[in-house]
């Protein structure tokens, strides 16, 4: 493998990495904010991402891409704008839909990793397995808002 090919692996791997570390600081403060209704939902998933970063880290190093935990300043980002809705809503079954269009965009993220990585690498079939995964979650989230 050609070393622009591992870097933008790397990249793409490293990108929706920091979409997953992003989201859960998110969901952090969205379950301590939360209403009793959702708050096992919103729980599930974050413990869900918690399992995947963890399962693509080590993946991720068994492949050779040292990947950065610290994520990005969009954690801050949704850590407020969950501040900032439960200010003047509340978080309960009306906010599972912002919940449903934020993993969608997961979901881009997991798609776009993919696409770099060679069908057939534990890493690519870890990748595709999460995703698969976590659509089904989100299409019973759907079902529930």
């Amino acid at each position: 493998m050609t070393t622009a090919t591992n870097h933008t692996q790397h990249n793409c791997v490293q990108s929706m990495f920091d979409t997953l570390i992003d989201i859960n600081q998110g969901y952090d403060v969205m379950i301590e904010r939360a209403d009793t209704s959702v708050r096992r939902q919103l729980a599930a998933l974050q413990n869900q991402h918690a399992r995947d970063i963890a399962e693509i880290y080590s993946h991720a190093s068994d492949a050779g891409f040292d990947l950065d935990r610290s994520g990005t300043i969009m954690g801050e980002v949704h850590k407020t704008a969950v501040k900032l809705r439960d200010l003047f809503s509340d978080i309960d079954r009306d906010a599972l839909d912002a919940v449903v269009d934020g993993e969608e965009n997961v979901l881009k993220r997991y798609d776009d990793a993919i696409k770099c990585l060679s069908p057939g690498d534990t890493l690519h079939n870890v990748l595709v397995a999460q995703r698969t995964s976590l659509r089904a979650k989100i299409e019973k989230l759907s079902e529930a808002a």
